[in-house]
């Protein structure tokens, strides 16, 4: 799927544009002269690989404190395991929206568990300290506050223990989690 183009029509073989392998994750830049049309027999079908997201927990960016070492304990856990894993989707995200190094479609968040194992992988990520749980929310269901529930223990125990982004106390509020709060409206103010 191409997902960024150069402005304008395309002036040399030499252009270039941004691809997505939606079947593989990846995204490269591909010169215009390598570019071929895809037999309408293939396009047609639908991609195979699903976007997913760890359900209820936020890993930081790369670019963030801790970011590079959640990525590599993320792969540990997961591609150099050799493990199989089952994903119990918890939540889908059907915006649909292009996003650079997604392509499009829904994103599915799910509790990544390998067979084997005693705890998910949005578990451990917690009790590394190399994630934090999502905010709640008054509006959340039921099943999403027990997920909730059950994930804050291992948050605790790496927050007690100061692992990874615990290890000087609590960590500040991202901007989700420190936005004003919102006022009731009705009635008029003293």
């Amino acid at each position: 799927m191409v997902v960024n183009t150069p402005r304008g029509p395309v002036s040399s073989p030499k252009d270039v544009f941004e691809v997505f392998y939606i079947d593989y994750g990846n995204q490269e830049e591909v010169p215009y002269s390598q570019l071929r049309p895809l037999d309408p027999s293939v396009s047609a079908a639908p991609g195979l690989a699903q976007l997913c997201s760890l359900a209820y927990i936020k890993i930081p960016n790369l670019e963030e404190d801790f970011g590079q070492e959640a990525a590599e304990y993320l792969s540990e856990l997961t591609l150099s395991s050799g493990k199989e894993f089952r994903a119990m989707v918890e939540e889908r995200d059907t915006t649909g929206g292009k996003v650079k190094g997604q392509g499009t479609g829904a994103i599915i968040a799910v509790t990544l568990v390998a067979v084997d194992a005693e705890i998910s992988v949005n578990a451990a990520m917690l009790q590394e300290g190399l994630a934090r749980m999502e905010k709640r929310n008054r509006w959340d269901r039921t099943a999403r506050k027990q997920a909730l529930d059950n994930l804050e223990m291992f948050q605790g125990e790496a927050r007690t223990a100061r692992r990874g982004m615990w290890q000087y106390g609590d960590i500040q509020s991202d901007d989700e989690d420190s936005a004003p709060q919102r006022k009731a409206g009705g009635g008029r103010g003293r």
